[in-house]
């Protein structure tokens, strides 16, 4: 049972901060009586401040539904939607109350309420971005590691059942965008062993890792340079990648990208492996830049 906290962690704060999608739509419950009881737009930590607010009688929520939070012994906190503009959330906010109000056919305290299979809880929410630090130097694999930025990595479809190439790929699938496509020498793709997808604005969390199987390139012309890309192919699963290499739920703070830079390697840390992997002497992490 995920333990009741009192405010978000600031690795979730920095995800929920997404600039203007920043607001967020968020209802409370009674789980005793499986009563909606409250449904709220807000950013930050406003969904812990509401109730916070009914129960020591302050704040500008309206008297029914103060008193109703204010008595409930068990609370729920739920997580409708996020990510979205103010407008957005103002209009989920609308259409979640008129649902509820309409449908569900429960005595709603405010003209504001709803939850829905689809939410998830403020302690879910919380567990989902809580990474820990893991020290470059505690990890050791077998082969040579390609981290990869994925910009929006947590709004991603994390669907694993497609085969993607490059006639399919698909933007909005963190499997995809995680395998590629990636301008990289040849040498190093011939011996990437992994690939891990890493969302930088959480201190390089790793959100997703690949074993490699074998890749397909394409080859383009940039700026009058030939350069290829590669896409890398896999049938493992993500989860099982990151537990083998003891990434699950970690970030990575030391692994430095290039200015400007979207990869970086990790290689194995024994001689053997590093003679096997390296054509040049180098470091335990090496950044490339994409090409111009």
């Amino acid at each position: 049972m995920v333990a009741k906290i009192k405010k978000f962690s600031d690795s979730t704060l920095s995800v929920l901060n997404n600039g203007e999608r920043r607001f967020y739509v968020y209802c409370l419950t009674d789980l005793k009586k499986d009563k909606i009881l409250y449904i709220g737009k807000g950013c930050g930590n406003r969904i812990f401040e509401h109730e916070q607010a009914a129960r020591s009688q302050d704040g500008d929520i309206d008297v029914p539904a103060r008193k109703a939070i204010a008595k409930c012994k068990k609370l729920g906190r739920h997580i409708i939607s996020y990510h979205l503009t103010e407008a957005e959330a103002q209009a989920a906010e609308t259409a979640l109350i008129h649902f509820v109000k309409s449908v569900v056919d429960k005595k709603f305290k405010k003209q504001s309420a709803g939850c829905g299979a689809g939410g998830i809880s403020a302690e879910e929410l919380a567990e989902r971005f809580k990474f820990t630090p893991c020290p470059l130097d505690d990890l050791n694999p077998d082969g040579l590691v390609l981290a990869v930025k994925i910009q929006d990595a947590l709004d991603l479809d994390t669907d694993e059942k497609t085969d993607y190439r490059f006639d399919n790929q698909d933007d909005t699938n963190l499997k995809s965008r995680t395998l590629g496509n990636w301008v990289i020498g040849k040498d190093a793709a011939s011996k990437v062993k992994y690939v891990i997808g890493i969302h930088t604005g959480l201190q390089n969390a790793v959100i997703s890792a690949y074993e490699v199987d074998g890749f397909e390139t394409f080859e383009e012309t940039k700026n009058g340079r030939k350069q290829t890309r590669y896409r890398f192919h896999t049938t493992s699963r993500s989860e099982e990648v990151l537990a083998k290499l003891g990434l699950q739920q970690k970030c990575l703070p030391e692994l430095k990208f290039g200015s400007g830079g979207e990869k970086a390697y990790i290689r194995p840390k024994t001689e053997t492996e590093q003679e096997n992997i390296q054509t040049t002497p180098g470091p335990k992490i090496t950044t490339e830049n994409p090409k111009s």
